[in-house]
């Protein structure tokens, strides 16, 4: 098959934008505008039945004749064994054969006691938490990361301040748990790291992501405002931010961000997708979204004119639980206030699918997208990326075996069953993110590497650089 054509790709994000005319859903294709993480088993311990050994008293009764007064005094002398007599050679064969069968026993139960206190070991190293989030210190056959966190989840966001300059921002956990934000922009073109955790220790409101914590970002850059804000899950399953106000001036200005936390609970395990929406008017600066999983199994969306009474979008009977989930603006016309959100469907023993719900002007199911997908579990991921000025969507899905499949529209959908990662060093990702700029991110062992859709085959992503470390 010839290598599909595709016109060179924008990475500026674009505030108002060419329209290409609304669509007709009843006689056209529709729109379409995502811890592998390790499967961490937990093995059960290895159980033995408290087995106290059963060694018969070995009794070796001769059938001596009673006593009699006819008995004669001249019988014949006992046989004897060994210079033993019967009944002595017996007691001493008994008791030897005693100390050797209580020697063999003994050796058998310490070994089996020594691999059930190993076997026990693994398993409470390789525990899940009861969040339902995998152990961070789980042990396995290859070494430990030393720089990301084996479970980290994966943001991205941008944005493109008053001189053109492209910032980008890629956030994941550390080995420590902490927060770690790589920054680069277009202008110096260097990736700085920032520890969001280490620089908020002394507040009054520390950052306390959960292991494996869920992951969304959103950036604005609208006139003077450039701001990014961060969201996470903590401990107690509600939902906690931080932002920075001057992204791109102070960009280790980070703040707990007390407009955008705390109001909102979620399923335990429950993912995160943000996204920054625009408005209809020029004149408005638009919405911080974000959606999530209640403790009832509902997708949820949180819009900042309302974040405290967030929209029910999608019921708990037709999404999975622990549901990966994406949210992207959408064109509207000459706007891009239209939002999607993708999602999974129910829990099913062979198979789940990407389904879509659209809003405009309330929020309606739309249709599955990617179909076929593994049975739902936490190592099923979904990403969005934008390209060519929010006129093309890529909906990427990661799989459990690390690696990614995608569906492509761009006037028609194209179904890519495996994206080809092309240069770099090989890969198995556990993590992935994109976003408006075209790029995309994915966590590869102990590794935060960066790729670009090729313009010349949509079904590969070149190389770019490694983020991290």
């Amino acid at each position: 098959m010839n290598p599909i054509i595709m016109p060179p790709y924008s990475t500026l994000e674009v505030h108002m934008v060419e329209s290409y005319g609304p669509y007709d859903y009843e006689t056209t294709n529709k729109e379409a505008v995502r811890y592998s993480n390790h499967v961490y088993p937990q093995p059960a311990p290895f159980e033995t039945e408290g087995s106290d050994a059963y060694f018969p008293e070995v009794v070796n009764y001769e059938g001596e004749g009673l006593p009699s007064d006819t008995a004669t005094l001249d019988k014949p002398p006992a046989s004897r064994i060994c210079g033993l007599s019967k009944r002595i050679f017996y007691i001493v064969l008994s008791v030897g054969l005693v100390v050797v069968i209580g020697a063999i026993v003994g050796g058998v139960v310490g070994g089996i006691l020594g691999g059930q206190h190993h076997t026990l070991k693994h398993a409470n190293d390789s525990q899940e938490d009861p969040s339902g989030i995998p152990n961070a210190n789980s042990t396995s056959s290859s070494p430990p990361n030393e720089n990301v966190l084996s479970i980290s989840k994966l943001a991205s966001s941008n944005i493109t301040d008053d001189n053109g300059y492209v910032h980008r921002f890629v956030f994941f956990q550390d080995t420590y748990n902490a927060i770690i934000e790589r920054r680069w922009d277009s202008q110096n073109r260097t990736w700085i790291t920032s520890n969001i955790t280490e620089t908020m220790k002394g507040s009054a409101t520390p950052v306390n992501p959960l292991p494996g914590a869920p992951l969304a970002v959103a950036s604005c850059s609208y006139n003077t405002v450039f701001e990014t804000h961060l969201w996470f899950t903590v401990p107690d399953n509600y939902v906690s931010a931080v932002c920075l106000y001057h992204a791109d001036k102070e960009p280790d200005g980070w703040e707990y961000d007390t407009r955008y936390t705390g109001a909102l609970q979620t399923y335990p395990g429950s993912q995160l997708a943000a996204t920054w929406q625009r408005c209809w008017s020029e004149y408005c600066i638009g919405n911080w979204v974000l959606a999530y999983q209640t403790p009832e199994r509902d997708i949820n969306v949180a819009n900042a004119s309302y974040w405290d009474n967030p929209s029910k979008v999608v019921g708990g009977r037709d999404v999975a639980a622990n549901s990966s989930l994406g949210i992207i603006p959408q064109l509207n016309g000459l706007g891009t206030d239209r939002l999607v959100l993708i999602s999974e469907t129910p829990d099913s023993q062979t198979s789940s699918s990407m389904q879509k719900t659209t809003y405009l002007n309330e929020w309606e199911p739309d249709g599955l997208l990617i179909e076929g997908l593994p049975p739902p579990s936490p190592n099923l991921q979904f990403a969005v990326m934008l390209m060519e000025n929010f006129t093309q969507t890529m909906f990427l899905t990661l799989r459990p075996n690390g690696t990614v499949s995608a569906l492509w529209w761009g006037g028609h959908f194209t179904s890519i069953p495996s994206v080809d990662f092309r240069g770099g060093p090989s890969v198995n990702f556990t993590a992935i993110s994109a976003g408006e700029d075209s790029v995309f991110y994915g966590i590869s062992g102990d590794e935060v590497l960066q790729y670009e859709p090729d313009p010349l085959d949509l079904f590969s992503f070149t190389y770019v650089s490694r983020v991290y470390p």
